[in-house]
């Protein structure tokens, strides 16, 4: 179930409890996974740094709310945070240990048949995320790297599917000045909104070029990125403030992704995630793994942590 990062409301769970950012069993594992272990340590990282980005948690529970499961039966509602202070919710933890479990099982499938992503997956996977993630750049760079790497794995073991080609091709039309691995700027700062205004009203900026690969992007000011993003090749920005003043920029150049076999996998998992569609192959393979989950998480359902039936006490 590959539904956490795309802001699905988690299926519904026996009991809405509580549990802490780490279970109370003395011993490391949080589940095995074909007797790979994901530890409770990795878990209790992941929670935090999907709970730290307040965009994602809003939108989360706004998604749970508008959900049919939660609208029938409000105790059942799963959102990120648990009753108690500092604790999460047990299903909103299933949900994001289960996501861990998928993507180690992809991860062991691709490593035992001697695949790779390429650099070509990773960009196709990282301008879908842009994409498709709320509050994207508000992840800590690490972690967004870590979801760009699974995303690309997964579009690497799923075969777009069929019925969802002109899905694809319409995704790819409606944000295509986004798909680029780069793109370049002229951009002039200056100290008065005055002065940006009159540099934004001429048909040609001069200034100084720069171009920004997809994670020099992602660095930038909120304003200008998402200014950059929006901006048609050739046209001028409107001012930009900055904490230093104002910034007027020109597109220059994109180095645009076409609708490449990476980038049509990436955008029909994306798009099969957001929409909750049976992803085939992740199914194949977890139908097969041997998984074993720590009982202070919950237990393993086939293709999903169903979280504990009591709440957990706090070590």
């Amino acid at each position: 179930m590959k539904a956490t990062n795309r802001l699905i409301p988690v299926a519904a769970v026996l009991l809405a409890i509580s549990v802490t950012a780490s279970a109370c069993d003395v011993s490391p594992y949080a589940a095995s996974v074909n007797s790979q272990v994901i530890k409770q340590t990795a878990v209790s990282a992941e929670l935090r740094a999907w709970a730290g980005n307040r965009q994602y948690v809003s939108a989360f529970d706004a998604s749970s709310r508008q959900s049919a499961q939660c609208q029938q039966d409000p105790p059942a509602c799963v959102f990120v945070v648990g009753d108690a202070p500092g604790t999460y919710n047990s299903g909103w933890v299933s949900s994001i240990l289960t996501d861990m479990i998928s993507s180690s099982v992809v991860h062991q499938r691709l490593h035992a048949t001697g695949r790779h992503v390429s650099r070509a997956g990773l960009q196709a996977a990282r301008a879908v995320s842009e994409i498709s993630q709320i509050g994207w750049t508000s992840f800590l760079p690490s972690f967004r790297d870590t979801l760009v790497n699974r995303l690309a794995e997964d579009a690497l073991i799923t075969p777009p599917l069929a019925e969802l080609s002109q899905t694809i091709s319409q995704i790819y039309q409606q944000y295509k000045q986004y798909w680029f691995s780069r793109v370049c700027v002229l951009q002039t700062a200056v100290f008065s909104l005055d002065a940006a205004k009159k540099l934004s009203s001429g048909n040609h900026l001069g200034g100084t070029p720069v171009c920004y690969s997809q994670v020099d992007l992602e660095r930038q000011p909120s304003g200008l990125r998402s200014t950059i993003m929006a901006l048609a090749t050739g046209h001028v920005s409107q001012p930009v403030k900055t904490p230093y003043g104002y910034l007027v920029v020109e597109v220059t150049g994109r180095d645009i992704i076409g609708l490449t076999p990476e980038l049509r996998r990436t955008i029909s998992v994306a798009f099969i995630d957001a929409e909750g569609i049976p992803n085939g192959s992740v199914d194949a393979l977890l139908a097969h793994a041997r998984v074993k989950v720590n009982p202070a998480y919950g237990t393993w359902k086939g293709k999903q942590v169903a979280p504990p039936r009591t709440p957990g006490s706090s070590t």
